[in-house]
C-alpha cells in the first residue's frame, strides 16, 4: 500500500459517510486516473462521469447541464494536471449559486493545488476536501512560535522549516518514552503545530508515515474535519 493509497483509503471512508443517494454525485478524471474513478463509480454506482476534454478541460455547456439544482451538487476531481485542475475548479465554482449547491472533493490532492494561481477565495466557494498530510499554521495558536522563528531567522516558518521541527519533536518524544526507536512506534499517532505522524512498517525495513488530515476550504480559511 502506498502513501497515494493511503491518502484515498481516508477519503473514501469520509465520502462514503457524508455522501449519499440524496447527494447528485459527479466524477470528473482524466484519463490518468481511470482506475480511481471505476472504483468511485463502484462506491456510488449513481453518480455521473464526466470525461474532460484532450486540452485538459471541461465544456461549460457540459458542466451546466450535468450539474442540478434539485438537490446538492457532490463533485470528485481526480486529476494531477493543473490546467484541469485550474478550469474544474473555475467551472464548479462559477456553476456553485443560490440556486445551485456545488462542492467540490478529491481523494488526493497533488501539489500541483499548490500554484499560486489557484485562487483560494474559489477553492472556499467550492468547500474544497481532500486529505493531506499537513495543515496550514494557525497564526493565533501558534503566534509565540511564529515571532521566535522570525526573530531568529527573518522570515516566518515555511512548511518545510514546520515540518523539521515536528519531526524533531515527534523524534525527541519517542526516544524518551521508548530508547529505542524502532520499538516507539507502537505509541501511536502523534501531532504538533501542523503535521501528524503515525508509522507502518515497509517491507524494506524503513517506515511510512501515514498519518493525515482531512482538510475543507471555508472562505478563505481551511479548517481540519474533525473525525
Amino acid at each position: 500500500v502506498s502513501q497515494l493509497d493511503d491518502n484515498r483509503l481516508k477519503m473514501f471512508s469520509y465520502l462514503e459517510r457524508v455522501i449519499d443517494t440524496t447527494h447528485h454525485v459527479v466524477i470528473v478524471a482524466d484519463s490518468t486516473n481511470r482506475s480511481i474513478e471505476r472504483k468511485l463509480k463502484a462506491q456510488f454506482p449513481w453518480a455521473i462521469t464526466l470525461r474532460p476534454e484532450k486540452g485538459d478541460f471541461i465544456l461549460p455547456e457540459l458542466a451546466d447541464s450535468l450539474l442540478v439544482d434539485s438537490m446538492p451538487n457532490k463533485v470528485i476531481l481526480e486529476t494531477q494536471s493543473f490546467p484541469l485542475i485550474a478550469n474544474a475548479i473555475s467551472q464548479f465554482n462559477a456553476q456553485n449559486t443560490s440556486e445551485r449547491q456545488v462542492q467540490v472533493f478529491t481523494t488526493y490532492r497533488s501539489n500541483a493545488y499548490d500554484n499560486e494561481n489557484l485562487s483560494r477565495k474559489v477553492l472556499g466557494g467550492i468547500g474544497f476536501t481532500y486529505p493531506v498530510g499537513f495543515k496550514p499554521l494557525e497564526y493565533t495558536a501558534n503566534a509565540a512560535f511564529i515571532e521566535s522563528f522570525e526573530s531568529r531567522f527573518g522570515k516566518p516558518p515555511n512548511k518545510e522549516a514546520i515540518r523539521g521541527y515536528d519531526l524533531t519533536l515527534d523524534l525527541i518524544l519517542r526516544t524518551a518514552v521508548v530508547n529505542r526507536l524502532d520499538q516507539s512506534f507502537d505509541l501511536g499517532e502523534t501531532q504538533y503545530l501542523s503535521n501528524r505522524f503515525l508509522y507502518r512498517p515497509e517491507a524494506n525495513d524503513s517506515y511510512l508515515n501515514i498519518g493525515l488530515f482531512l482538510l475543507q476550504h471555508e472562505g478563505y480559511e481551511i479548517k481540519e474535519i474533525k473525525e
